[in-house]
């Protein structure tokens, strides 16, 4: 991944690599530079890729934008990953996934105004989720979003289940209802 590099955390303050740009200065912000289109698609999709990058390795920045990705002269970087998050275990991942995808895609359409028809939130995710996504995944840009409806009341019955197994599990008879002893009120009274 393209962010800086770290040399070492003292008193809650790490200490990493200055960004620069061509003249020695500090490289600016991408919300500080104007692009021509085609350097703001080249960089939309080297930024899609270091997206791809963090969630191949489970990570999701969680705050991506223009304020937090520098222009050094070799292309952008990533900073500000205090708050990544573990993909597998939020679950809030694929909107966070897709929040940073589409600021990143919105500003670049700002330049690249062709860029904002593409879908790479869907897409990524879509692969993630089905195991295929890796560092040298291929993108199209394009994605079908599944178009049917939920089975709620498939849910509700694996839900009914599991409730009346733990019922079985916890003393209640064959037919998953909670048996009445005071034996068992006084129990769940002391809980």
């Amino acid at each position: 991944m393209r962010v800086p590099k770290p040399h070492g955390f003292v008193d809650g303050v790490l200490l990493m690599d200055l960004i620069l740009d061509g003249d020695g200065d500090v490289a600016p912000r991408l919300n500080d530079v104007e692009l021509t289109a085609a350097e703001a698609r080249d960089y939309h999709q080297v930024m899609m890729r270091e997206i791809v990058k963090m969630l191949s390795a489970g990570l999701i920045h969680g705050d991506l934008s223009e304020y937090n990705v520098l222009l050094a002269p070799e292309g952008p970087i990533i900073i500000d990953l205090p708050q990544a998050v573990d993909a597998a275990a939020n679950n809030n991942a694929e909107r966070m996934l897709t929040r940073d995808v589409d600021n990143m895609t919105r500003y670049f359409g700002a330049f690249a105004p062709e860029l904002l028809s593409i879908d790479y939130a869907g897409e990524i995710w879509s692969l993630f989720q089905l195991g295929n996504l890796s560092p040298e995944a291929p993108l199209t840009g394009t994605f079908k979003r599944s178009e049917k409806s939920a089975d709620l009341a498939g849910v509700m019955r694996e839900i009914d289940a599991a409730l009346e197994e733990n019922a079985r599990r916890a003393g209640g008879d064959d037919d998953g209802e909670q048996g009445d002893s005071e034996e068992q009120d006084d129990e769940w009274q002391t809980r």
